[in-house]
């Protein structure tokens, strides 16, 4: 590593200044180049090479490197502004602060939505070329039936898709992770109203969801489950009104406390979720303290040591003190009390958080800005405890920050998910992304990141608006290992529930318009490998053969599917300790599904979804909005699926 004399001998502030010099010529000169593509990458090299000077200086050991990733910032804040200008153009931009050794990885299985092709194909077809045959689909769009996919495991969930030829890194010697990277979950739903946030709180004793019901999702409702209480079978949430003027957009837990906290515009406010006499918790959980925010405060929420709550303004963070007898509950129409104090952000007046995520380790606040609440595109550390000061800034977003997560099993880690369609690896002490990770298709934003470490091995769940899926990488490989699929319906929230080894995911609907009535379907053409009795005699087959039966469950048995529904048993002896394999390359031909005419005449599917029919194990539209928990285990109940949506509805 060079000295710490010869790393300041080096011009980085300089060298930003002749890339600021070179953006500039390049807005001079951009509309003289009339190639698009080659106009396009000019501007990402300078988005590069700003990103390459803050890690030379980085590496370099600068005592200016702070002062090198300000200013490289602020230049990166102008070129962004500029190419989402009318000038400048872009609508999105591939990935600029990786490199060799933080590098940017990508799902192996990128496809362009089979269905939304195919409707186009017969759009184009029936209006321009009337009586003619549709044309094949391209064949980037042609994706093989899920008969044809491999599946480490006869307990893989049916609404799982794994992709070929991937290892993940856990063993036998890591039980959690290997069921977790086997997709072996048991899946539990509820109907949910419109969720727009969700928060599990540090102990696992409750998850509660910010949502709206009624005309469009204007009404204030929050659902909340009580996680030690629920059965295998189903969940069993409690909606109740939480008396704010609008419907609440934020949400927090207190785990100390037993508190929920749910916020609007106007107020906050908390309810307990302590038991009562009877050592039973009341279903409608009673109001604690009402919060004013004077429409000032009008951002993202957290709970802060001490008994304390902070609420982000422009600018500024109000806190309130929940121990102070001043801090009002009683009926809706109490405005509440006022804040106890108001923290100002002492480096930028104008910061103003979209998202924030408390890192309990260091007590600061990782936040996330929107471009149109505040201009920016920034990810900061805000330490509150310290007169509001940025404490650390992280690079390398080309988008809004949406979410940060942390995980218990690294202190210094943290992800976040971004409207670019990348999510994002940060280490606390380095200014840019380890890792980069594209998580859709079409430049769709990330709209949530769970990051955990099952048995020690860091583990990210992505969850997808259009491409409506989750998708699960390992880290360590830095592979995407396989989707779980949310029965078309778009990602609007996830957490985990780290007692139960669970993941919930919060989707919407989008075929369920304003007035709650379903739009755009059509008959299903279900093949017969994906219904639910196909599921039901794979999963007799594994008990009787390869599970419970008289050969015992330490014989690995792979329990295959025919494309006519049949179940076939194959005894994996040649399977290496992990258990992945992948298709055999002289199977069968791809010929076409045979579809159970029976079964799909009382099925719906959306007209314009991303997956067909036959991309999961199991033919499942949610139809609603639904919230989903994936219990991860090593025996689950693989049968144990919610019902399709059906003609009758």
């Amino acid at each position: 590593m060079p000295s710490l004399a010869m790393a300041d001998q080096v011009p980085w502030l300089g060298r930003l200044d002749c890339l600021a010099a070179r953006f500039e010529a390049f807005k001079s000169s951009a509309f003289q180049e009339p190639d698009r593509k080659r106009r396009q990458g000019r501007f990402q090299r300078i988005l590069e090479d700003i990103c390459g000077v803050v890690r030379e200086a980085e590496h370099g050991a600068s005592s200016q490197l702070a002062e090198v990733v300000e200013e490289a910032h602020e230049l990166l804040e102008a070129c962004l502004k500029y190419a989402y200008s009318d000038l400048g153009g872009l609508s999105t931009l591939n990935t600029f602060a990786h490199s060799d050794d933080e590098p940017w990885i990508d799902d192996i299985m990128e496809n362009a939505g089979s269905d939304i092709v195919d409707e186009f194909m017969r759009l184009y077809t029936k209006n321009l070329k009337p009586g003619s045959p549709a044309p094949q689909l391209p064949a980037f769009t042609q994706i093989r039936p899920w008969t044809r996919s491999p599946r480490p495991h006869p307990l893989s969930t049916r609404l799982s898709r794994f992709r070929p030829d991937i290892v993940p890194t856990a063993t036998s010697a890591t039980p959690l992770a290997r069921a977790i990277a086997d997709a072996r979950a048991q899946l539990t739903t509820d109907l949910i109203p419109t969720a727009y946030a969700m928060s599990v709180s540090s102990g696992s004793s409750i998850l509660a969801l910010a949502c709206g019901s009624g005309f469009k999702a204007r009404d204030p409702i929050l659902q909340y489950y009580l996680l030690g209480a629920q059965p295998d079978s189903h969940l069993e949430g409690v909606s109740m009104d939480p008396g704010l003027s609008s419907a609440p957009q934020f949400v927090a837990t207190d785990e100390g406390r037993k508190l929920i906290l749910v916020a609007d515009d106007e107020r906050i406010k908390s309810f307990s979720f302590a038991s009562g006499p009877n050592a039973k918790v009341l279903k409608r959980l009673p109001n604690v303290h009402t919060m004013d925010s004077e429409r000032i405060y009008d951002g993202p929420i957290a709970v802060l040591p001490n008994g304390r709550v902070a609420r982000a303004g422009k600018g500024k963070a109000a806190i309130w003190d929940l121990s102070s007898p001043d801090v009002q509950s009683g009926p809706h129409s109490s405005s509440g009390s006022k804040a106890h104090s108001v923290v100002p952000f002492a480096d930028d007046p104008s910061y103003a958080p979209s998202t924030w995520h408390l890192h309990s380790p260091t007590s600061r606040l990782i936040c996330g800005e929107r471009a149109a609440r505040s201009g920016g595109y920034s990810c900061i550390a805000l330490d509150l405890e310290h007169g509001g000061r940025r404490a650390a800034r992280y690079l390398g977003h080309g988008g809004d920050v949406v979410r940060i997560t942390t995980s218990p099993g690294d202190p210094n880690l943290f992800a976040t998910a971004a409207s670019d369609g990348y999510a994002r690896l940060f280490d606390v002490r380095r200014p840019l992304p380890v890792l980069t990770i594209e998580t859709g298709i079409q430049r769709e934003g990330c709209a949530d990141v769970v990051l955990v470490h099952p048995d020690g091995i860091p583990t990210l769940f992505t969850g997808g608006d259009r491409t409506q899926q989750i998708k699960m990488w390992d880290l360590r490989e830095q592979e995407c290992v396989y989707e779980l699929s949310t029965g078309n319906n778009a990602v609007s929230a996830m957490a985990w529930d780290d007692v139960r080894s669970s993941l919930f995911v919060a989707t919407t609907c989008p075929y369920v318009n304003r007035f709650g009535e379903r739009v755009g379907y059509r008959r299903a053409r279900i093949p017969t490998w994906a219904t639910w009795a196909s599921v039901e005699r794979e999963y007799k087959a594994y008990n009787v053969d390869g599970g419970a039966g008289a050969q015992g469950r330490g014989r690995r048995v792979s329990v295959k599917v025919t494309k006519a529904g049949d179940v076939r048993e194959d005894d994996d002896d040649e399977d290496d300790e992990r258990g992945y394999y992948d298709m055999d390359d002289d199977e069968e031909e791809d010929v076409e599904d045979e579809i159970d005419e029976a079964y799909s005449a009382d099925m719906r599917w959306p007209e314009k979804c991303f997956h067909k029919e036959n991309y999961f194990g199991y033919a499942y539209d949610a139809g609603e909005h639904v919230l989903f928990r994936w219990h991860f285990k090593e025996e689950p109940d693989i049968t144990q699926l919610p019902a399709s949506t059906t003609s009758d509805y």
